[in-house]
């Protein structure tokens, strides 16, 4: 495991967010409806970003399942040798990880790009995307973080329906594949986002 240290990146991430003398505040990102799943993994990007777990809560199902990657199974994340990663994490598990994450971490930056998500028919109840790139970046303090890195991930969703008979997507199954992706992108960092995870379990 590789421990990342990105100040210069930090204060660049900073420089940008503060703007001019005064400070600009930043923009809140709009939450958007999950009417397609595309917008389900832009409103859990914009959760992380935001640590707003309950805009998490709402785009996940509650038989939700996070699968690490199988590289990861049976190893300990970086700093806690007490804990070993299981195969998947429940729905209370997960956010409960995540809410740690959010309340402790000194900042969090994930990005989920949704041009190869692809779009479900129009009957379809349950849709799979496959192959979809992510990148976290976790620092635990302003100088010391965990980045994963062009990593891929598979999302599976299933569609609902409102009490107004409105058609939504939700989450059910994030299957973690970063660490994989080191071999096809050597010095990615060296770290995969389930153990980023598994950090603040």
């Amino acid at each position: 495991m590789k421990k990342v240290i990105i100040a210069s990146l930090n204060v660049a991430v900073l420089t940008l967010a503060c703007g001019g003398e005064e400070g600009v505040t930043p923009r809140v990102p709009d939450r958007l409806e999950p009417t397609t799943p595309a917008n389900v993994l832009k409103n859990v990007a914009i959760s992380f970003n935001e640590r707003d777990i309950n805009l998490l809560k709402a785009m996940l199902s509650t038989n939700f399942v996070f699968y690490f990657d199988p590289r990861d199974v049976g190893s300990s994340p970086p700093g806690k040798p007490e804990y070993r990663i299981p195969e998947s994490w429940a729905y209370v598990e997960f956010w409960n990880a995540v809410g740690n994450m959010f309340g402790q971490a000194y900042s969090i930056s994930l990005s989920i790009p949704t041009n190869r998500v692809g779009t479900p028919g129009e009957n379809e109840t349950t849709y799979k995307a496959d192959n979809v790139n992510i990148s976290l970046l976790v620092m635990i303090t302003e100088l010391n973080g965990f980045i994963a890195d062009k990593g891929y991930c598979n999302f599976e969703f299933e569609r609902y329906e409102s009490a107004g008979g409105k058609k939504y997507w939700r989450l059910t199954g994030w299957w973690d594949r970063t660490s994989q992706s080191f071999d096809e992108h050597p010095g990615a960092g060296g770290v995969s986002l389930g153990e980023i995870l598994a950090l603040f379990n």
